[in-house]
């Protein structure tokens, strides 16, 4: 499993599901309280690798957000995250790691519970 990681802080997200779309809109997996972030603003996929199952492999992409998306300073529509790749939306930038990490259990538990009046996701503390 992989993580996003906020910069400037210790806030992480597990990537945990096959897709998972990030923006300010609450129906995002990961929601974005950024004003510069469009509401859908970019989709990262996981997919096993074909030649390995024991490793996935995590594409981000675009989607016509206003601001664009950008990997390591260079604007993306469609990019395979290696390790350590920093992910720019609007004024948020996120860190891609591969590392093990086990976030606290109410972390990303607590974002699963439905509640048609709150965000579905998770959402990064400002």
């Amino acid at each position: 499993m992989a993580t996003l990681q906020k910069l400037g802080n210790d806030a992480k997200c597990l990537l945990s599901q096959e897709q998972m779309r990030i923006g300010r809109s609450p129906d995002n997996e990961i929601i974005l309280d950024d004003e510069a972030v469009s509401g859908h603003h970019a989709l990262i996929t996981i997919r096993p690798l074909a030649r390995n199952e024991n490793r996935d492999e995590y594409i981000i992409e675009d989607l016509n957000s206003t601001n664009k998306t950008f990997v390591n300073n260079v604007q993306i529509s469609r990019h395979t995250l290696k390790e350590g790749d920093i992910v720019r939306l609007g004024n948020t930038r996120l860190k891609f790691s591969t590392k093990n990490y086990t976030p606290p259990q109410t972390q990303f538990d607590q974002t699963q519970k439905l509640d048609p009046k709150k965000p579905q996701g998770y959402i990064f503390p400002k």
